[in-house]
């Protein structure tokens, strides 16, 4: 019998895998099936897109998959996806330029879901959870909360700028991204208000040893953070 996943965290897979089919804020349900599907190949394909791919590098590298999306959207998914040690402050600016920082934000939280899921299936042997082929449902355009430019984010968060760790607040400006993320964080990592308990533990890995691994797999994957 091979690995499996804890139901708590095998739900918590399903949840956020159907949140990459459903309408966001700035992103419809097709698009961000789309996307995600962009970013899970950039991921696992053999021939990933490079990160100075232009327009029609990313649209050859697509083939049929570029929907009606902007093909910076695309790019920029792909990028993130596999090559997130290049993206520069540069970069994000220009992306932002093309897709506006509240989509980015929502499409950075795509990518963080895609990554979360698939990476921990594949490392188990676990097949990766199926998108739905169905994807229905306009952007919602929700409101945004008051932002402020953060000093220890590139992207606009929810006010007070900088009051926690960056990683926390990162997706605040699009709450429903925030969300989604953060549902999948407390069952595969820790829960958001546990963080500051140096003691905590689900009974399995203690504290430290779960940091030890966080910090080997940031290592592994460029994440400088």
């Amino acid at each position: 019998m091979g690995p499996s996943l804890r139901p708590d965290l095998e739900e918590a897979h399903a949840s956020a895998v159907n949140s990459l089919v459903s309408a966001g804020s700035w992103w419809s349900a097709r698009d961000r099936r789309a996307l995600a599907v962009t970013a899970a190949r950039a991921m696992w394909t053999d021939e990933p897109l490079a990160p100075w791919a232009t327009d029609d590098d990313t649209l050859t590298w697509l083939g049929s998959g570029a929907e009606d999306i902007p093909v910076a959207a695309h790019r920029a998914a792909a990028r993130m996806a596999r090559h997130s040690s290049t993206l520069t402050r540069d970069w994000y600016l220009r992306t932002c330029d093309e897709l506006g920082e509240l989509p980015y934000v929502e499409l950075v939280g795509i990518v963080c879901v895609v990554a979360a899921t698939t990476s921990l299936r594949r490392c188990l042997g676990i097949p990766d959870t199926e998108l739905d082929s169905e994807a229905h449902g306009d952007a919602l355009r929700d409101p945004s909360p008051p932002l402020a430019a953060a000093t220890l984010n590139w992207v606009p968060v929810a006010e007070p700028a900088d009051a926690r760790a960056a990683v926390v607040q990162a997706l605040t400006a699009v709450p429903r991204s925030h969300a989604d993320l953060w549902r999948l964080a407390d069952a595969q990592y820790i829960p958001d208000a546990e963080m500051v308990d140096p003691q905590w533990t689900r009974g399995t890995l203690t504290r430290p040893e779960m940091e030890l691994v966080a910090v080997t797999v940031s290592a592994g994957r460029e994440c400088h953070y």
